[in-house]
C-alpha cells in the first residue's frame, strides 16, 4: 500500500514482473500489515518488513515483522549477523561450537525479544485476529 495515496498494489503481479527480469522483489509492508489481507508466501514475494504500531495498534516502538520466503535458504547467506536466537531451538541449548540455524527469517533473529513490547504485540494481535481483515476492509 502506499503510503501517500493509499493505492493497494498486486504484489503477485509485482513479484511476476520483477522475477520475469531476474530480480527479486522485497516489500515495505509497513502501509499494508493489519490494513490488508496478505499473502506474502503465495503472491511470490521474495522478501518482506513492517512495523506493527500503524494498522496493527501495538504503538510506538513495537517489534517489527520480517518475511522471507520459504525458497531462500537463509541459513547459507554470506556475511550475515546471526545471534543465539537464530539457532535451531532443538540445540539451542547444547552450546555446539558449529550452530544449526533455522531456515527463513527465523534464523536471523539476533536476541531475544523484549518482554513489554511483545505483550502488547500479542494483545494488538489478539483484537486485530477477533476483528478479522475481512471486517475492517468492508468497513473501509
Amino acid at each position: 500500500v502506499q503510503y501517500y495515496s493509499g493505492e493497494w498494489f498486486d504484489a503477485r503481479k509485482l513479484a511476476e514482473a520483477t522475477h520475469a527480469q531476474g530480480a527479486l522483489l522485497g516489500l515495505d509492508c509497513a502501509h499494508a500489515a493489519g490494513n490488508v489481507p496478505l499473502q506474502l508466501h503465495d503472491d511470490g514475494v521474495d522478501f518482506a518488513c513492517w512495523c506493527s504500531y500503524k494498522y496493527l495498534n501495538s504503538g510506538p516502538g513495537a517489534i517489527a515483522g520480517a518475511f522471507v520466503h520459504a525458497k531462500h535458504d537463509t541459513r547459507s547467506l554470506p556475511g550475515v549477523l546471526r545471534g543465539w536466537w537464530g539457532h535451531e531451538r532443538s540445540t539451542r541449548f547444547e552450546m555446539n561450537q558449529e550452530p544449526v540455524y533455522r531456515a527463513g527469517a527465523a534464523g536471523l533473529q539476533l536476541s531475544n525479544p523484549p518482554t513489554l513490547p511483545m505483550v502488547a504485540l500479542r494483545e494488538a494481535y489478539r483484537l486485530h485476529d477477533a476483528a478479522s481483515i475481512d471486517a475492517l476492509r468492508a468497513k473501509s
